[in-house]
């Protein structure tokens, strides 16, 4: 016999999160205090034991509540709830829990977004030793518990963007296939060949090296202002220097900040050496240099060229999966180091030392065309695919409304903005 209850310790919710295979980020106090304009609700679900008053805790939800209009306030579970969907009754009895919650506070839906795995393309490696835990057919299994026990799926969407959180993510494997540690040299063997150049000696010789640095204000504002040089190339808009500093702040060590520089003067110094080594290539060297010197000139003898944050996982028990949030380079100085995809390498001999099993890289196109997957590709992920999004229509009027009403409203206060101005 299974029991919902909202508002659990949020001590006995970390200890239960720490101890589950692949417990998402999304689903921590830490998370909670990064969504601040949420109201945070953690909730459990308890599995009566044989003794009477014995329980054991056998699910955990972050619910995320927000008010959009007066009387219409919707919730949201994001990458959760953190719980065996292969449990028939445990899902029922946190669909029969989470819909009580909803009408005790007023909420017209919730949308759960749980770490179902429905599907996963592999990668063609040498061998095929590398990890795969990912367990499909206990996936669909979850995935058949939740519309029987009444939630509705809003469908297998393929483009990025069409989901709070991607539905298509690319993994790489940090193990071998029995578990057993892996070093990064055996690793970049399963790598593709046009990127493996980046992982022997071309950093050395360039100056590259990767270092890992507080969430400081002044680390803050470099990270930032080199995600601005992504963000005009791409066309596209990206967090603040205040999102990024209280992800410092809620995930503290989890967090993991870095910056791909490079030490000017010693690949002033590599070029010196080749000059006199490669004569036939004097002229192309020579420009090099001629560069090399003026931006030493100009911006000092120590520059960053990329920035990237991953977010260690909040489980030390179980497979581990750390993600790879955001990255940005600075294309201005040296675009053919490839900075990003140096430091990216890097990231992964961090989390190999941790004993993390995967790096998630992220979201991609479930079409596999787009060139965040162009790029990702490189390094042989595995394709995981998320079953998706699934709701609760708990006030149907208010949820039509704001499924119907909603987009004419904004349609029509955009229209008068664009007569009337602000």
């Amino acid at each position: 016999m299974y029991t919902f209850r909202e508002n659990i310790s949020i001590s006995e919710f970390e200890e239960f999160v720490s101890k589950f295979p692949f417990a998402p980020i999304q689903q921590t106090p830490a998370w909670s205090r990064l969504k601040s304009n949420w109201r945070s609700f953690f909730c459990g679900v308890y599995r009566s034991g044989e003794k009477e008053g014995g329980e054991t805790l056998a699910g955990v939800s972050l619910i995320l509540v927000r008010k959009i209009l007066p009387f219409f306030s919707y919730a949201y579970c994001p990458r959760g709830p953190v719980l065996d969907f292969s449990n028939k009754e445990l899902v029922e009895t946190f669909k029969k829990g989470i819909e009580e919650f909803c009408k005790k506070h007023g909420i017209y839906a919730v949308t759960i977004d749980p770490p179902i795995v429905v599907g996963k393309i592999t990668p063609e490696l040498p061998g095929e030793n590398f990890l795969d835990s990912f367990d499909i057919e206990k996936g669909k299994i979850g995935f058949d518990n939740l519309i029987f026990a009444g939630f509705s799926h809003c469908g297998f969407e393929k483009e990025l963007h069409s989901t709070l959180q991607p539905r298509y993510n690319a993994v790489i494997p940090l193990k071998k296939a029995d578990g057993s540690s892996l070093s990064f040299e055996e690793l970049k063997k399963n790598f593709k060949t046009k990127i493996r150049k980046y992982f022997a000696n071309f950093q050395s010789l360039r100056g590259l090296y990767y270092e890992r640095v507080e969430a400081t204000p002044e680390n803050i504002s470099e990270f930032c202002e080199i995600l601005r040089n992504t963000e005009k190339r791409q066309k596209i808009s990206l967090r603040g220097e205040d999102y990024f500093a209280l992800i410092g702040k809620c995930f503290s060590d989890d967090a993991f900040f870095g910056f791909e520089r490079c030490d000017v003067e010693v690949y002033i110094s590599t070029l010196e050496k080749r000059l006199e080594k490669e004569p036939e290539n004097s002229e192309k060297i020579g420009e090099q240099l001629t560069e090399a010197k003026k931006i030493l000139d100009e911006k000092g003898k120590t520059i960053s060229l990329a920035a990237l944050l991953t977010v260690y996982p909040p489980n030390k028990e179980g497979e581990k999966m750390a993600e790879y949030l955001y990255a940005g380079s600075d294309l201005s100085v040296f675009p053919s180091f490839n900075a990003t995809l140096c430091g990216l390498g890097d990231q992964c001999k961090f989390c190999i030392d941790r004993g993390i099993d995967y790096l998630d890289l992220g979201g991609v196109s479930g079409t596999l065309d787009d060139g965040l997957y162009e790029f990702k590709k490189h390094f042989s992920p595995i394709i995981i695919e998320y079953a998706g999004e699934f709701e609760l229509k708990i006030k149907k009027f208010r949820y039509a409304f704001m499924k119907r009403g909603m987009p004419a409203m904004k349609r029509v206060y955009k229209n008068i903005i664009k007569l009337f101005g602000k």
